[in-house]
């Protein structure tokens, strides 16, 4: 099935536009796989991957209310963080170039002889790539950094590493109040890749309290991401018990990692049935994991699942883990 490019993105005003005017208009497509035919159960896919080519998914939805803040209060420069392949900081230099802000990328490490694909994107639309070592990295929420940073490059609006924070949980808060409105409540579960768990708790406060939301983790270790998912999801629902779960066990080797060979050929099955391109660090994970759970009779026969495809789809340049 083909689905059109949804332009709305083309002339956004962050002070005006009206975000949930946005996310509504983005289709969800059917998909049918042997797995699904055979368990009885109905996947929608989110498409929020075509929202846009270069803004698109959740980062877009985590973008929104930052930019919005940081127009408002009057800064022209934002500055944020990321890895050589970061969705976030290529989605950030598109959105500055788009619409003015000039942008301030820190990466993790010294800068290579020859720049990612993302990170090229990003330097050729007019984001200042600062690099820096790992450790100092690791101290990149400490306020001596953020200081040094002010000092070298001038005051900014800072946004944290990949877009997590209340206002980019905001952001996909009404990404999930859009697919209410979309389906009316006709529907099982809601699924999301996870990954500082940001998206997870706006998706969960965004959709009905007695509907759960699924996100798989494509970290080997979680650390503490259940905790920092529950501290943003608090924040946005004071009086609702959580409605969203953690699924583990679906990482495939860790974040980055050269994929296996069983997630390698389930990406070219996949993409094969479905007609859909998977990102290989976010998206393959959670469609693995859900037909993994399909498989083992997760849901009961007759279940709708709904399935947010997050973009990132420019990370498949370079890729050596799959095709």
């Amino acid at each position: 099935m083909l689905i059109e490019p949804v332009e709305v993105l083309l002339d956004v005003d962050f002070a005006r536009a009206n975000l949930l005017d946005i996310a509504v208009k983005v289709p969800l497509q059917r998909v049918e796989t042997k797995a699904l035919t055979a368990a009885g159960i109905e996947l929608l896919v989110r498409r929020d991957d075509l929202i846009d080519p270069v803004l698109s998914g959740n980062k877009f939805y985590k973008l929104f209310f930052n930019l919005q803040a940081a127009q408002v209060q009057g800064f022209t420069r934002v500055l944020s963080f990321g890895g050589a392949y970061s969705n976030h900081l290529h989605a950030l230099a598109a959105a500055g170039k788009r619409y003015g802000f000039s942008t301030l990328g820190v990466v993790r490490g010294e800068r290579p002889a020859h720049l990612s694909p993302t990170l090229s994107d990003a330097e050729a639309w007019g984001m200042t790539l600062i690099f820096i070592g790992r450790t100092e990295y690791r101290n990149k929420t400490e306020q001596a950094l953020i200081a040094d940073l002010k000092t070298r490059y001038g005051e900014f609006y800072l946004i944290p590493e990949g877009g997590a924070n209340l206002a980019g949980a905001h952001g996909v808060l009404l990404l999930g109040q859009a697919l209410e409105q979309q389906l009316k409540g006709d529907y099982t579960a809601v699924c999301i890749a996870c990954g500082t768990g940001t998206s997870l708790a706006g998706l969960a406060a965004g959709i009905d309290a007695g509907k759960p939301a699924l996100g798989f983790s494509v970290l080997k270790g979680e650390g503490g991401l259940g905790r920092d998912v529950n501290a943003i999801y608090n924040l946005l629902c004071t009086e609702q018990a959580p409605n969203w779960r953690l699924i583990s066990g679906f990482h495939c080797g860790g974040y980055g990692k050269k994929h296996p060979d069983y997630l390698a050929q389930f990406w070219r099955d996949f993409e094969r049935e479905s007609c859909i391109p998977l990102d290989p660090v976010y998206t393959v994970k959670m469609f693995f994991g859900l037909n993994a759970l399909v498989r083992q009779g997760y849901w009961p026969r007759g279940s709708r699942i709904v399935a947010i495809h997050s973009g990132g789809l420019q990370g498949r340049r370079g890729f050596k883990g799959g095709f």
